[in-house]
């Protein structure tokens, strides 16, 4: 019972996902709440955000202890939600080295090698954390809904949209500096909310049946 909910719930989600956002040059989606009839406003994802850098990229492995400061790698990074699956963790020293690059509560991060284009919102228990070979999105330099964000990034246009500036061809890869022009679509903050609130709902009915 729980697996055919589950199922129901995920093809839901998948067709919302194709339809709450506009596709194919539209700047209107397919379906909407009520009383939202505004155009949505095409911006560079660099107009919003104003910080998208890479999070430490090299070896990190001479600085993993067994009982220290969680390390969020992007196996921790999948399907727009943060896994605790494997847990890494690094030692004092290098965790206070990558202060400038820790990330904070409603920040996005992006898997920028491997299965690249997956991404997370921070919660609240991941503030100042340390993150290894992932895009960091901070800084909005607008009222932006970060879980709109995320959203609109598993929706099929962004999906293609990101396949199209990967670069590699066994391992998938790509570019923070790409992802400062990469376009998004965002309609009125209230509008973001709704969509956000609404996505959030299915997601949290998914893993209660997934359980």
């Amino acid at each position: 019972l729980h697996q055919r909910k589950y199922d129901k719930l995920h093809n839901i989600k998948k067709s919302m996902l194709e339809k709450m956002f506009p596709k194919n040059g539209s700047n209107v989606p397919e379906i909407r709440f009520k009383g939202f009839t505004e155009a949505w406003e095409q911006r560079k994802l660099g107009e919003v955000y104003q910080k998208i850098r890479n999070a430490f990229v090299g070896t990190a492995t001479p600085y993993y202890v067994k009982d220290g400061h969680f390390y969020l790698e992007s196996n921790n990074v999948k399907d727009g939600q943060i896994n605790r699956n494997s847990e890494i963790f690094i030692n004092d020293e290098f965790y206070e080295k990558q202060k400038d690059n820790w990330l904070h509560t409603n920040d996005i991060v992006m898997v920028q090698s491997g299965h690249v284009g997956h991404t997370a919102v921070i919660p609240e228990n991941l503030d100042n954390t340390a993150a290894h070979a992932l895009i960091i999105i901070a800084n909005p330099s607008e009222e932006i809904c970060p879980h709109f964000v995320n959203y609109q990034f598993q929706a099929p246009e962004a999906k293609i949209g990101i396949d199209n500036i990967t670069t590699g061809n066994t391992i998938k890869h790509i570019l923070a500096s790409e992802m400062k022009k990469f376009d998004i679509q965002v309609p009125s903050y209230e509008e973001q909310r709704y969509i956000s609130e609404f996505l959030l709902h299915l997601d949290h009915l998914i893993t209660l049946h997934q359980r």
